[in-house]
């Protein structure tokens, strides 16, 4: 029996996990139609965490459609529409900066929209802009001061741009520590510094290898029951309803 990811299966799934089905076929322009609805969905509140993007008692949870966006960006460029991949950031970029501006009151929260921003810039190609907001991130994170950085990256917004850079780095999986360092008292200024010398070259081994992988959910090593048919693999991913293989991102069948 083979875990199908078929197009005509994912009608009753939410557009994330739809996106995610489409990056274990390495179809890559429905994911990044996919994440775009996922985003659209996630910030009325009819998809995904169903939090409204514009409701202060749900500040932050914007991250995870700016998140879409952000990925839905890569997966244009792997899609080779370019055009298409400075849309989503820029749609995300004015996103962020009328939550920045208009919504959040948190200072945390405001300091990781310049972040996304320069994140989002770099998606685009825009290296300079995004130099510029990640400046503008470190200093507001550190006029923010929180008793407790590390703490902070835990916040819907920061939590879920730590999500799509992982994601974006497997499947080497880069971890917390990778982007935060050991030392907890300077987490937030260690991200900035990592998006500033890292992503862009993260970005670029994604479009070097023409994929992206699916997300981690839940994960086992060594599984009996299953086995890639791609590359033998028994290390699965359960995610989006479905079975992948944690090596190559290919759909696992039972053995």
């Amino acid at each position: 029996m083979t875990t199908t990811t078929d197009t005509e299966t994912d009608t009753d799934l939410n557009h994330r996990d739809r996106a995610i089905r489409a990056l274990s076929g390495e179809r890559y322009a429905e994911a990044g139609d996919a994440y775009t609805l996922a985003a659209y969905g996630g910030l009325s509140g009819l998809d995904g965490r169903r939090r409204e993007a514009f409701d202060p008692d749900d500040a932050g949870w914007v991250g995870y459609p700016l998140a879409s966006l952000f990925l839905a960006g890569v997966c244009y460029r792997l899609a080779g529409s370019d055009d298409r991949a400075r849309n989503r950031a820029g749609q995300g970029i004015l996103v962020a900066g009328d939550q920045r501006e208009h919504v959040l009151v948190h200072p945390v929260d405001r300091a990781a929209c310049h972040e996304w921003t320069g994140d989002l810039r770099t998606v685009a190609g825009d290296a300079d802009r995004a130099t510029a907001a990640y400046d503008r991130a470190a200093d507001a994170y550190a006029d923010a001061a929180p008793d407790s950085p590390a703490e902070a990256t835990t916040r819907p917004l920061l939590q879920s741009n730590t999500d799509a850079v992982l994601q974006l780095s497997r499947p080497d999986d880069l971890d917390w520590g990778d982007l935060h360092g050991t030392d907890g008292s300077d987490a937030l200024a260690r991200r900035v510094r990592f998006k500033r010398s890292r992503l862009r070259s993260l970005l670029a081994t994604r479009a070097d290898d023409g994929r992206l992988f699916a997300p981690r959910g839940s994960t086992e090593y060594g599984v009996d029951a299953f086995r890639c048919p791609d590359c033998g693999a028994r290390d699965v991913n359960y995610v989006a309803e479905t079975v992948l293989c944690l090596r190559c991102n290919g759909v696992v069948d039972r053995a």
